[in-house]
């Protein structure tokens, strides 16, 4: 199911951009306002254009880690305004898709060592509204994976890369990333089969 702005309540694409904007006025990201308005302006237009490009996928990607939408949100506003602050000199969008997933895993890694909960995760009643079967236990078996192990499995399943393209992704080579996959169906196997009896 493709999550879209309508599946997360009002208009969440511009409430994102404008809690962009706001954090990025407080972190200096967007120019002193001494500066020209049109420079203000072009950085606004780069950052909504991202956020149309990639906003989705990026905040798959951190609900699959975090399975809480508020703290995805705010992996998503972080991702963005770290891409911005580098300034990517690059037209390339698979190497610009690739390099916001790599930065949005890495900054999920970060929230999910400073938080450090055992909370019992849901999936968000909005993500399965339309679905027609609960699979709320295979995401808890997916989060019980290691992080290398879930990166894979999320972008094989959930984005449809394949392995070279993943290992692209995340700077692994491509035999790491095929052992990782493999390493990631077996435990899950394992793992459904004995907790959930199912397979």
């Amino acid at each position: 199911m493709e999550l879209t702005s309508e599946s997360f309540g009002l208009s969440l694409a511009e409430e994102l951009i404008y809690r962009f904007k706001m954090a990025a006025l407080k972190r200096a990201v967007i120019l002193p306002f001494k500066k020209e308005e049109n420079e203000r302006a072009l950085l606004n237009e780069r950052a909504e254009q991202f956020m149309k490009k990639y906003g989705n996928q990026v905040l798959r990607m951190a609900y699959a880690y975090v399975h809480n939408m508020d703290e995805a949100e705010d992996i998503l506003q972080e991702t963005l305004i770290k891409i911005l602050e580098v300034r990517l000199e690059t037209d390339n969008e698979e190497y610009i898709k690739a390099y916001f997933l790599r930065t949005a895993s890495n900054i999920a890694k970060n929230h999910i060592s400073a938080n450090k909960r055992h909370e019992t995760d849901e999936l968000n009643e909005e993500l399965v509204a339309e679905e027609k079967t609960d699979l709320s236990f295979v995401w808890e078996a997916v989060k019980s994976l290691p992080d290398t192990q879930r990166d894979v499995i999320h972008l094989f399943y959930e984005e449809g890369y394949q392995t070279a393209e993943i290992a692209d992704i995340l700077g692994r080579k491509e035999a790491t990333v095929r052992s990782d996959l493999k390493r990631a169906r077996e435990k899950l196997k394992v793992i459904l089969k004995e907790v959930y009896d199912f397979g």
